[in-house]
């Protein structure tokens, strides 16, 4: 089966994806440098049709997204905004744009409680539902969308769709505040208020 090289990196290598299904097919050093939740989350996202619609999207010499580990407070994930010079460039296909997505495996939920059946609670779904928020992000940034964007309504709807499809179709993203995100100039996921 062909392999699908995205743009997309993990422990400095990049991640080769299944031609006919988005399946990651991770190295050695790629397994051994992330965490499980962290691979199991990115397979599940992938095999969305949106994640496998995204991960497609930004298959090409023009994108470069780097995966970190890092622990957040109170974040599963975010993808910082990248330069403006990176946003203007986001029509100019000649030029590559760098982003970084930050995933955060060792994130705890607030609450025992869960609310609802179709909530992440699994280190790796959480994961993948920062995968799936995070890229999303990125995919405004690619469009040459900075922040704030989590109050435009097809972000909003983009999201939802997202997260349908992840089993989590209640799952917020943002926090109802764009002034603030934009001033700290970081995204996350909020799963529980």
């Amino acid at each position: 089966m062909l392999a699908l090289f995205f743009a997309l990196s993990l422990a400095h290598e990049r991640i080769a994806f299944d031609q006919k299904d988005c399946k990651p097919r991770f190295t050695q050093t790629q397994i051994d440098a992330s965490a499980p939740a962290v691979r199991d989350g990115l397979q599940a996202f992938a095999s969305t049709p949106i994640g496998c619609n995204a991960i497609r999207r930004l298959d090409t010499r023009e994108y470069d997204v780097e995966v970190f580990e890092e622990t957040l407070d109170n974040s599963t994930g975010e993808a910082p905004p990248p330069s403006i010079a990176t946003i203007i460039n986001a029509v100019d296909h000649a030029k590559v744009k760098s982003y970084e997505l930050i995933l955060n495996p060792a994130f705890k939920r607030t609450t025992e409680i869960v609310v609802f059946n179709d909530e992440p609670v699994t280190p790796a779904q959480m994961m993948a539902a920062a995968w799936a928020a995070e890229m999303l992000h990125i995919e405004y940034y690619a469009r040459g969308i900075s922040l704030p964007h989590h109050s435009r309504a097809d972000f909003q709807d983009e999201w939802r769709e997202i997260a349908r499809q992840l089993g989590f179709p209640r799952l917020p993203h943002g926090d109802g505040d764009d002034d603030a995100w934009a001033l700290r100039s970081r995204a996350r996921v909020i799963f529980w208020r």
